[in-house]
């Protein structure tokens, strides 16, 4: 392959998110309920131009592409740097359709393909098209799976510890108000007092 028809950038793999960082994701180690409620799923870009601008779409179960935002280099990603990660997110839906018109459940237990697609992104404002052929050093992946875990009840058969955890949980702080905010300091009286 040329420089000129040779992938601007592949996938190396997908990767959960941790407290030490980002681990390898297979269907052999199953994300949990809450890491897709929580969390993004991350990939991994090797670049293989240092001046090439990016375009990437995600196609997870089959459903229409994802369009991941623009990368632009010098900006989005810096000069000089090999690999570069890039993450999406679970479709949020109880239930979808892929592009054959076949149900999907993409939050549901079992295992889910993802497909991510890179090409060069075109310089010119005129031709915003998204263009993943060779001719545009498009590349796509090769079909990585990743399975998602059933939700666990607890270990009680009446489902005790199953409700107190959903009672932590609602309990729980948002995390995205100001600290002033009263569902972040409990009431809205604690708020109006300080």
């Amino acid at each position: 392959m040329t420089a000129e028809t040779a992938p601007v950038a592949t996938v190396t793999g997908l990767y959960r998110g941790t407290q030490t960082g980002l681990e390898p994701l297979t269907k052999d180690t199953p994300l949990t309920q809450e890491e897709i409620r929580e969390m993004p799923v991350f990939f991994e870009l090797e670049l293989w131009d240092e001046d090439t601008d990016l375009i990437v779409d995600v196609i997870y179960d089959n459903m229409d592409p994802v369009r991941v935002p623009d990368l632009f280099r010098g900006m989005d990603i810096p000069r000089g740097i090999r690999f570069w990660p890039g993450w999406f997110e679970v479709p949020p839906f109880r239930e979808m359709r892929d592009v054959t018109g076949r149900r999907v459940y993409p939050r549901a237990p079992g295992v889910h393909t993802v497909r991510i697609r890179t090409a060069q992104r075109p310089r010119s404002p005129a031709l915003r098209t998204r263009d993943f052929s060779q001719k545009n050093r498009g590349y796509t992946s090769p079909l990585f799976e990743l399975s998602i875990a059933a939700e666990s009840l607890g270990s009680s058969d009446s489902g005790e510890e199953n409700a107190e955890g959903y009672q932590a949980r609602s309990r729980r702080k948002p995390s995205g108000l100001r600290p002033d905010a009263p569902a972040f300091s409990g009431t809205a009286e604690a708020a109006n007092d300080g």
